[in-house]
């Protein structure tokens, strides 16, 4: 069927093209509903879910837009706060109360001066001097004896600050010895009952002191006691033993703060390392010594995301190795600060509760490890897909108007309706758009560049154009090969067993290209032998395609044994890997065409899977297919009769560009789409397939000889 331009003009009529487009807002999401029924139950249910979609979909931002919309009870403080210097523990505070407790515990670190100068009071003094006196009077008492008793004995005693020592004529008693070391055990007994005395009673003015300051705070901050505790009792330490405080050791570290009635935290963490998800304790090192404390408990995702959503990319997640961890930590319910290998003992830290939803978003690659673990659909019950296209709505097209505007871009009637055409022609589908919105705004950025920041139909256009001169190298390169005659492509006449298949340039940019598929049959029983194939350059896909040719011979021409022809087939001038089935119509007629001795046009290129059946099927990128073989009869000549023959299946992917459209309205290129391999044959050959003289007549009649020619070849080898 020759399809006239009416029926390939895709394109949308825009009446008021320059007129300035303003659109409502778009709803995050648009065209995604089944996504975002998922993501709905998912916030409802309080479940963790994972977005599952190609890249360049928006999904991020989508998810973040979403997200910001939703209303959830104010999350708690969280903080982490020294027990000791060595214990840390995880304080939950009511929100706002963060600050007021770090500036009420600023104000009780500041005590350190205070206490110094509380045991500068004079009621203070009086009371050291009164247990200093007890102890100097004791002292004085037991000097005084033991001087008598040495006097008594003809001895003298010599004091020397806390040295005693007898002077005197010959030896000193063993009575007055042992009395002498009696006093000196004495004396160092009372000094030490001294210095106890002395530190309860700097503990005992100091706690006095410093219940006065906390007690009020113990009923302001009752989730806080035990730190409060911890830190009255590190402060009267102090007092008592003079031991120096570090105020970076008991300040409170905030992981998480919050005020009320604002949205839930949101947390995009594109690198899923251990340290950026469940946080890290660093170390101080001088001179080789390692030490550290709770301030340099550094929060994670994890700990920002508290009480709202964390979004993390499951491509990191495996690729950063951290996904057993994190599986274990939502499993347990809770996470632990990553500490340095190489590090000694730290700090004993709480571990830290998780309360929160997670969000993965990847690809379908991306997911493809982590579904085939079981606690992976435990943990993320949630799926939500998104489509690769949206439906060509006049609704989708609002929405994109608005989603664009909304990021800043000044649009006209005409410019939206030439992006959104593209985006059709993205899809390549005409009833659907390409939902990768990302790569849409990618090309309205490029259209708002040239049309000094108003994206008309013209700037889109000169987008475009921009685009396909900086992508043209290769194209152009190969253009001029065959201009050339460099590469061997024939437009014109007619050839047995050879003719123009569509194929696709895989490397980026890709591009629709002919490749001259030639086929040659002889008598054997060999079959078909692809040489591409049998050179290690075609892939399963490409070889299931050619046993499918194979199929469809045996069950339409062999009635009875094996098919009596050997039939080679080869792209020629190709020395790349082939894939896909979409060579399947091209090879089939150009074998039967090899079979039956019949010329083929060489002014149709062919593009087409096939069943073993003979039904013609669709096949991808068919507008880079057909936009390839019209530039190489633009670069080699229009004659008139030239076009494509494809599936009928991929009429409704037809989105051809203007030039093409324009010389098929001009009937300088033509398209046929067919739905049978006779079709396609009828075609290339002006002839029949039935009847007298018909192609299925010559087919049959030489595959008759083959085996003829076979059947006497094994009676000469018998004999």
């Amino acid at each position: 069927m020759k399809l006239s331009y009416e029926a390939l003009e895709w394109r949308t009529f825009c009446e008021n093209s320059d007129e300035m487009a303003l659109f409502p807002p778009a709803k995050p999401f648009f065209g995604q509903e089944r996504a975002r029924d998922a993501l709905e139950m998912a916030i409802r249910g309080g479940f963790h879910a994972y977005l599952v979609g190609p890249s360049s979909l928006g999904k991020h931002e989508a998810l973040l837009a979403y997200l910001s919309t939703q209303t959830v009870e104010t999350p708690p403080d969280l903080l982490y706060v020294p027990l000791s210097e060595r214990k840390v523990a995880v304080l939950t505070l009511p929100s706002g109360q963060e600050t007021h407790l770090a500036e009420a515990v600023e104000s009780l670190l500041l005590e350190v001066n205070r206490l110094d100068e509380l045991f500068r009071q004079g009621s203070f003094l009086r009371e050291k001097t009164q247990l200093e006196a007890r102890f100097k009077q004791y002292r004085e008492q037991q000097l005084a004896a033991l001087q008598q008793e040495a006097q008594a004995a003809g001895f003298a005693l010599s004091v020397s600050g806390e040295r005693l020592e007898f002077t005197g004529p010959g030896p000193v008693p063993a009575e007055l010895s042992a009395r002498l070391e009696e006093v000196t055990l004495g004396s160092l007994a009372a000094a030490a009952e001294l210095e106890v005395a002395l530190r309860r009673l700097r503990r005992d003015w100091a706690l006095h002191y410093l219940n006065n300051r906390f007690e009020p705070l113990f009923k302001r901050f009752p989730q806080a006691r035990a730190y409060l505790e911890a830190l009255r009792a590190r402060l009267a330490r102090y007092a008592e033993t003079g031991e120096p405080l570090d105020p970076a050791q008991w300040r409170p570290n905030l992981l998480t703060s919050s005020s009320s009635g604002t949205p839930p935290p949101i947390v995009y963490e594109p690198y899923a390392t251990a340290p950026r998800l469940f946080g890290r304790l660093d170390y101080i090192v001088d001179r080789g010594v390692w030490s550290t404390n709770v301030s340099l408990i550094r929060p994670g995702a994890v700990h920002r995301a508290q009480g709202g959503y964390l979004i993390l990319d499951a491509l990191s997640l495996r690729r950063e190795g951290t996904w057993e961890a994190f599986k274990r930590a939502l499993r347990n319910g809770q996470v632990e600060p990553v500490t340095e290998p190489q590090a000694p003992a730290g700090l004993e830290v709480e571990p830290f509760p998780i309360q929160m939803q997670v969000m993965l978003v990847g690809t379908h690659e991306a997911f493809e490890a982590l579904e085939e673990d079981p606690a992976f659909s435990e943990l993320f019950r949630i799926r939500a897909e998104f489509s690769p296209t949206l439906p060509a709505s006049p609704e989708n097209r609002m929405a994109l108007g608005g989603w664009l505007q909304a990021q800043g871009f000044q649009l006209t009637q005409g410019g939206l309706t030439r992006l959104f055409d593209e985006a059709r022609r993205s899809a390549e589908q005409r009833e659907r758009m390409d939902a990768r919105l990302v790569e849409i705004r990618a090309l309205a950025e490029e259209a708002a560049v040239l049309g000094e920041g108003l994206i008309s139909a013209e700037a889109v256009e000169k987008a475009l154009a921009a685009r396909d001169q900086r992508n043209f190298l290769s194209e152009e390169e190969f253009l001029r090969a065959v201009q050339e005659g460099t590469v061997s492509l024939h437009t014109t006449g007619k050839a047995v067993g050879e003719v123009n298949s569509l194929v696709v340039v895989e490397a980026v940019p890709y591009w629709g290209r002919p490749a001259r598929l030639t086929a040659r049959a002889a008598p054997g029983r060999d079959h078909l032998i692809s040489i591409d194939r049998e050179a290690g350059l075609g892939g399963q896909i490409f070889h299931k395609a050619v046993l499918t040719l194979a199929g469809y011979l045996r069950s339409r021409y062999v009635e009875n044994g094996p098919l009596p022809a050997t039939i080679s087939l080869a792209f020629e001038q190709s020395y790349v890997s082939i894939e896909g089935d979409s060579a399947g119509l091209a090879e089939l007629v150009a074998a039967l065409s090899a079979i039956g001795n019949f010329p083929l046009r060489q002014d149709l290129a062919v593009t087409g899977a096939v069943d073993q059946t003979g039904k013609v099927l669709a096949v991808g990128a068919i507008n880079a297919k057909v936009e390839g073989f019209f530039r190489v009869c633009q670069t080699l000549g229009l004659s008139g009769s030239q076009g494509v023959i494809l599936p009928r299946a991929n009429i409704p992917n037809l989105t051809l560009r203007a030039e093409v459209l324009e010389a098929i309205r001009a009937r300088k290129f033509h398209i046929y789409a067919v739905e049978t391999v006779e079709e396609a044959l009828e075609l290339l050959t002006g002839a029949r397939m039935e009847g007298f003289r018909g192609l299925q007549g010559r087919i049959r009649a030489a595959l008759e000889e083959f085996a003829k020619l076979e059947e006497g070849y094994d009676k000469e080898k018998a004999s």
